[in-house]
């Protein structure tokens, strides 16, 4: 029976990333994900969990980062859940895509990719919680035959 929801906990360490993938990718077989679909949620897990572990926390020390994956009525969900400062990625403006790359500012690239391939993006604040999550279509007009 596939488990529609799974729930992982990590520190904030860059090498818990390894942890996360390999708890996505048993998720994306059991759920049969695959292809395009697949490498767009691989890309939006690092990209996410890569700006909170880098920057999400004031204080030093090991923090807890709750990451829930479900597949629902034909679609996928990734929950990403912190407690560190108060921080909403949608808010970031789009990054300068048609300055020469030397004349960019540094950021924002990762969310702008996260955003363009992602159906649904929602950010909410619980108390001291972050609670970042997106939402793509199992299957999309392009590509349900």
């Amino acid at each position: 029976m596939k488990n529609p929801e799974v729930r992982v906990t990590v520190k904030n360490r860059i090498e818990d990333l390894l942890r996360v993938n390999s708890v996505f990718e048993s998720f994306a077989t059991q759920h049969e994900i695959g292809g395009r679909l697949r490498y767009h949620l691989l890309v939006s897990i690092e990209e996410i969990l890569t700006n909170i572990i880098k920057y999400g926390f004031d204080e030093e020390g090991v923090h807890p980062i709750h990451i829930t994956f479900r597949h629902s009525h034909g679609q996928i969900e990734m929950e990403f859940e912190d407690r560190g400062r108060e921080f909403n990625p949608l808010e970031i403006s789009e990054p300068d895509l048609e300055s020469p790359i030397e004349n960019r500012q540094l950021g924002g690239l990762g969310i702008h990719l996260v955003r363009q391939m992602m159906d649904e993006a929602k950010y909410r604040r619980e108390g001291d919680r972050n609670i970042l999550m997106l939402r793509k279509a199992k299957t999309t007009p392009s590509t349900a035959a």
